[in-house]
């Protein structure tokens, strides 16, 4: 039953991304700007990299500012704690970052999940990833890795940003790992992972809004990547919509935003309504 639960999942997951990739530009649809955000009404759910900061060449380089944690923390006060962090990065990553002023961070892709001072774990999904990561750390020694490797614990991230023209074998190496350990692929900007479970951010947004802080509110899903289209279509289920953050594409969102400045600048204006 897992296996069928876990192919139906990663079927899914590659009709929203071949979806996204192929429709032609002459057939987008121009979305409009997000209304404002209501601090009363509205449950925030915020990707992290490309949407509150600008992508760097490798994870750790993002720059933070303290203006940024200072509006998250104000927004976050404002809406009585009905903000959630949404990333492919651990909760521990985004912390070291931001600090463990949220109440409220789903990582890796929701296999992570914090509530207040409670943070799950989906530890039995973990055990096909130290295999992968011993072949990758082969591969690594003979040259045939080129790109940047990120265990997560309960994933691997091939990062390969620094190395654009090393996509295809990436992701060649990627889906024969996948196949041989029982692995779910999961594509992003620049990025490969392999993931030993069924979550989605979609997964991550319904969990939180089925938690107090949020039950009531209307779900806004912010995010820039093709991972963050399940998170998209979660919040449209639950009665709320998508933020796109960067260029116009195929998307789930049913509003956009041009980029992370413009995401500040949208959180900053719900806050003096």
């Amino acid at each position: 039953m897992r296996a069928r639960n876990l192919d139906a999942i990663a079927s899914a997951s590659q009709r929203i991304a071949m979806r996204v990739q192929s429709t032609p530009d002459s057939q987008l649809v121009s979305l409009p700007t997000p209304p404002s955000f209501d601090v009363h009404t509205h449950a925030l759910f915020l990707d992290f990299d490309g949407t509150l900061v600008e992508i760097a060449d490798r994870p750790q380089a993002i720059v933070v500012s303290d203006t940024l944690r200072t509006l998250l923390a104000d927004v976050q006060s404002a809406a009585a704690n009905a903000v959630a962090l949404i990333s492919g990065r651990t909760i521990a990553d985004m912390e070291s970052f931001l600090g463990d002023q949220f109440a409220h961070v789903a990582g890796v892709h929701g296999h992570e999940m914090k509530f207040g001072a409670e943070i799950r774990r989906d530890e039995d999904l973990h055990s096909p990833i130290p295999f992968a990561a011993a072949e990758i750390r082969v591969l690594q020694r003979n040259n045939q890795m080129p790109a940047l490797v990120e265990d997560k614990g309960a994933s691997l991230a091939l990062h390969y940003r620094h190395t654009p023209e090393a996509e295809q074998h990436v992701r060649r190496v990627a889906q024969d790992i996948a196949a041989r350990r029982g692995l779910r692929v999961l594509e992003g900007k620049m990025v490969i992972e392999l993931l030993g479970g069924p979550h989605t951010k979609g997964d991550a947004l319904m969990n939180f809004m089925r938690t107090p802080a949020f039950s009531s509110r209307t779900p806004i899903m912010v995010g820039d990547d093709v991972t963050d289209e399940h998170g998209f279509r979660a919040a449209r289920a639950a009665g709320g919509f998508g933020i796109l953050v960067g260029p116009q594409r195929a998307t789930e969102a049913a509003y956009r935003l041009d980029d992370h400045n413009a995401v500040q600048a949208w959180l900053q204006a719900g806050l003096v309504r």
